[in-house]
């Protein structure tokens, strides 16, 4: 007869198994804890001391490097992802893939930084040039050999390096922003100068790191590999772009720096709500994953509405709180921006949606599906954001947002019932 007390109980190796995972999962949870309450602290000293005019200026640049961005990384980190488990001398590849970043981005530099000032003389913007394009695109060209790190230690199992560096990233360049802000008096030049200064510190990290033991050196082989894999990568990375960062450019044009600045104020408390929201969804990936290669469409939909009704949940909170928490984060100073950030919380919750349905399609495979969901999406969004700029004006721009990413939804979700229409339900005990 089989001893119940030995059959409920688990073997050493599956107990430490669990247990490793829960540490790992309450690590990684920490990152947005810690970031969170960084915010919390420090969001009403940067509102009492920049004015709503600079928070505009701040979320534009912001917006603008996130179009550049993608080659300044050329999505080289995505490659390494894919290769990471795969490539037997993956310290090779990275630095190869660094070196080449490095020669790269010495050449790319100097061009994008003049077409910038070019574009922004030839449109006669009321954005100041100088200091913060110099700064933005500086830290924005250095700041992506950090993310090899962060790979290397996401993947490789090491939970605390991870925490450290991006956390740690953070606080240094949040404080130390607040210091040249309010003692050195300098500013937004402040802000987006202590960022720069942190980016040029875990450069060099990143850089010892990538390189210990090794030199400079490009693998023609792998390079090409790489260039042949991201290649496809590219145009559907860009075209996703006008989703995420095309509103402040539309702001802009509007010519109120003021409103752009309560949008943004807006803006940036509401993404409190994606960051709280993500790690839940990191924590059901794997299951996305596998239930969707499976087929196991119970238990895909199951997971799946689950989360969605966290994120439902998470926004009607939002909307009940957000006037007393937008009042303590901003010194009571910019009471507007909690309509813009009632409505832009929408598009934090939909951004959850997206990555669950993102990761069904990369579960499944249809990369190709990416290139024409994103191609289609950003031109919808580009004539949203114009025609809700004409008519509403910057409330336009903020609702644009929100119904360019329920299109991209509905997208995928077409898709996706599409893909499972014809499998039945999988009734297994997973």
């Amino acid at each position: 007869m089989i001893n119940l007390k030995s059959a409920l109980k688990f073997d050493t190796f599956k107990r430490a198994e669990i247990q490793s995972k829960l540490r790992t999962t309450g690590v990684y949870l920490l990152v947005p804890i810690v970031n969170f309450s960084v915010s919390i602290f420090t969001s009403p000293l940067f509102a009492k001391y920049l004015t709503a005019e600079e928070f505009g200026y701040f979320g534009y640049y912001t917006s603008l490097v996130g179009f550049i961005n993608i080659f300044f990384s050329l999505s080289f980190t995505t490659y390494y992802m894919s290769v990471y488990y795969a490539e037997q001398d993956r310290k090779k590849v990275l630095v190869t893939l660094t070196s080449a970043l490095v020669l790269w981005n010495i050449v790319f530099l100097p061009l994008v930084y003049g077409g910038v000032v070019l574009f922004l003389k030839l449109s006669n913007s009321q954005v100041p040039l100088y200091p913060f394009a110099l700064l933005t695109f500086v830290a924005g060209s250095i700041g992506v050999y950090k993310n090899f790190l962060q790979i290397n230690y996401r993947l490789g199992g090491k939970p605390l390096s991870y925490f450290f560096i991006v956390s740690g990233y953070r606080i240094l360049s949040t404080f130390l922003g607040l210091y040249l802000i309010i003692e050195m008096d300098m500013n937004l030049a402040g802000r987006m100068l202590g960022l720069l200064i942190i980016e040029v510190a875990f450069c060099l990290l990143s850089l010892i790191h990538i390189y210990k033991g090794l030199s400079f050196h490009i693998d023609k082989k792998i390079l090409r590999s790489a260039l042949k894999v991201i290649l496809p990568l590219l145009p559907a990375s860009l075209l996703y772009i006008p989703i995420i960062g095309f509103d402040n450019i539309v702001l802009e044009r509007l010519g109120a720096p003021k409103e752009m600045g309560l949008y943004n104020i807006g803006k940036g408390i509401s993404t409190y709500v994606y960051t709280a929201l993500f790690p839940f969804f990191q924590t059901f990936e794997p299951n996305i994953y596998k239930y969707a290669s499976q087929k196991n469409v119970t238990q895909l939909k199951n997971t799946s509405l689950l989360l969605v009704g966290i994120v439902i949940l998470s926004i009607i909170t939002f909307w009940i709180i957000s006037p007393m928490a937008i009042n303590f984060l901003t010194d009571g100073r910019y009471p507007g921006a909690v309509f813009y950030a009632n409505i832009l919380v929408i598009t934090s919750g939909l951004m959850i949606i997206f990555s669950i349905f993102d990761a069904i399609i990369n579960a499944l495979q249809a990369t190709k599906l990416h290139l024409f969901i994103n191609g289609t999406t950003a031109a919808f969004c580009i004539v949203a954001y114009f025609i809700g700029s004409i008519y509403f004006k910057q409330v336009g721009v903020a609702l644009a947002s929100v119904v360019s990413y329920l299109f991209l939804i509905i997208l995928q979700g077409i898709f996706i019932v599409k893909k499972f229409r014809n499998f039945k339900p999988v009734l297994l005990n997973q």
